[in-house]
């Protein structure tokens, strides 16, 4: 074999599986407050005077469709976190708390390329009310100008047998980290 072909078969055999390998669709995270500054704070601000909620906004920005587990089920309800550092420096992860399920069997939405999820979070702390968050910054009665803290969001989905079965999207992502008020 001439030295020639040697490398062109190198060369052929180092592009086969790039040209092949499978490109995981990109997902971004972003957090929307319900204010970007008003009379609590000049910087973005998350209140749940009015609406109750604020908004994350997950979008898919690939050009194939991507399957997300949805939120009612085991697979789907805990992929939404939030990573908090508060200004004395204390640093928690929010978190929905565990429940019992009625029903749950793996069932996904698709998000067409260049489609979104909105995902409606409250922070709640009330059993009664809904589904309740762990290390939620509302825990404790908020005075006064409100709580600051640096936060981020994190979407995490682990691979599993359902998700293989339902080819729905797996892995991390985070939104960038940015300093909120939260009120009340």
């Amino acid at each position: 074999m001439s030295k020639l072909t040697l490398f062109l078969l190198l060369l052929l055999l180092d592009t086969v599986p790039q040209a092949f390998a499978q490109t995981k669709p990109r997902l971004t995270l972003t957090i929307i407050p319900t204010d970007y500054s008003n009379n609590v704070s000049v910087g973005p601000v998350i209140s749940f005077d009015h609406t109750g909620c604020f908004y994350v906004l997950l979008t898919n920005t690939s050009e194939r469709p991507v399957n997300l587990f949805e939120e009612w089920n085991s697979w789907g309800y805990f992929g939404l976190s939030f990573d908090l550092t508060y200004t004395d420096g204390r640093k928690v992860r929010a978190v929905k708390a565990g429940r019992g399920w009625d029903k749950n069997f793996a069932s996904t939405v698709t998000i067409a390329p260049g489609g979104f999820f909105v995902f409606p979070v409250t922070f709640n702390t009330d059993p009664k009310i809904g589904d309740v968050w762990q290390n939620s910054p509302r825990s404790k009665k908020i005075n006064g100008p409100g709580v600051s803290c640096r936060m981020r969001a994190v979407y995490s989905i682990e691979s599993s047998r359902e998700a293989t079965e339902h080819k729905a999207w797996t892995g991390t992502i985070t939104s960038p980290e940015a300093t909120y008020t939260i009120w009340p």
